[in-house]
């Protein structure tokens, strides 16, 4: 613990006990919490984070936020990226037993294929060469900013270099995808689903045919699948330019990116900002009641697109499911 957390225990325990903050917990602004997979060793911490916010906050769907003339009070809406099985067998009977609502963002292509997320894979072979975390992420977040072929073909070689790899029970619990019926069988009245594109590709990195059909056709699949109206879209790894942003304002109502910050009045509806969930309680709590939940709202202008995904690749450290353990980080 550095002299800076140490010097804001204090005060983030009193935000944890709920005896400080209540005029921030209540201000003229929203959260969107960002979570990724929750494997079983978390379930303990994520039953606790998740229930100091229904003690704390006003949690509503996060449909609710797209309301037209809503005052904002201090709501807050939750979300998992990337539709994976541990969502449905930790998280959501957590989330049930709590009577909380939150949305499960999914890739319809890849449901069913027995594939992973590409990132995710690539990670679990990368660490089969023995290669230390560091050189693996970076490896990773370098393929992220190449063009599309070049990224598959990166994939590729790095299969090529595996030929023998076998994912761990543990492995296909953090990054096995749920399957039709787990996803149906989700109660509607607590569960929105929302699209994360078919394959969950880097969008500035496609050609407009291509990034109109994962934008497009995975609202198609998901409804024609599930019967149910998918309304909202998250940005996979965040990455959003103006043709993206252009496709998913014409087929979503609503869309979330990885930026930290509130949503305020005149956010754009389709550039959501979210926190991803800290590792710790008192870092919760902390996060809950930062400064940057009183500033200036990304706005319908789109002078902050480029930036979105790039910029922040925020709180990547010490966050609840780091890729290379499914811990939460912009995917």
């Amino acid at each position: 613990m550095n002299f800076g957390t140490f010097a804001r225990a204090p005060r983030a325990l009193a935000y944890w006990l709920g005896v400080a903050g209540a005029a921030r917990r209540g201000s003229g602004c929203a959260r969107v919490l960002m979570l990724h997979g929750v494997p079983r060793r978390h379930a303990r911490l994520v039953r606790s984070l998740l229930g100091y916010v229904r003690q704390h906050f006003d949690v509503v769907p996060l449909s609710v936020l797209l309301a037209d003339n809503l005052r904002l009070r201090g709501q807050l809406a939750i979300t998992f990226d990337d539709g994976l099985r541990n969502n449905v067998e930790v998280a959501y009977p957590i989330l049930k037993a709590l009577a909380l609502p939150a949305t499960f963002f999914v890739c319809p292509a890849l449901i069913g294929s027995g594939a992973w997320l590409w990132n995710h894979e690539a990670r679990q072979r990368l660490q089969r060469l023995g290669l230390a975390p560091e050189r693996i992420e970076a490896r990773v977040e370098s393929m992220k900013r190449l063009p599309f072929a070049e990224r598959l073909a990166e994939e590729a070689r790095i299969r090529e270099a595996t030929p023998h790899f076998a994912p761990t029970e543990q492995e296909r619990h953090e990054f096995d995808l749920a399957d039709w019926d787990e996803l149906k069988a989700l109660d509607p009245a607590l569960i929105t689903i929302g699209s994360h594109t078919l394959t969950h590709p880097i969008l500035p990195s496609l050609d407009a045919l291509h990034l109109e059909r994962e934008i497009s056709q995975s609202r198609k699949v998901l409804e024609e699948r599930l019967q149910r109206a998918v309304e909202l879209f998250a940005y996979p790894n965040g990455d959003v330019d103006a043709r993206s942003l252009d496709c998913v304002r014409r087929h979503y109502r609503g869309a979330v990116t990885v930026e930290e910050g509130s949503v305020l009045p005149g956010s754009d509806h389709h550039l959501l900002p979210r926190l991803n969930v800290p590792g710790s309680r008192l870092r919760f709590a902390l996060a809950l009641h930062r400064d940057h939940f009183f500033a200036t709202p990304i706005s319908a202008s789109g002078s902050q697109v480029a930036s979105s995904g790039n910029a922040v690749m925020m709180a990547r450290h010490s966050t609840i499911m780091k890729k290379n353990g499914s811990e939460a980080r912009a995917t």
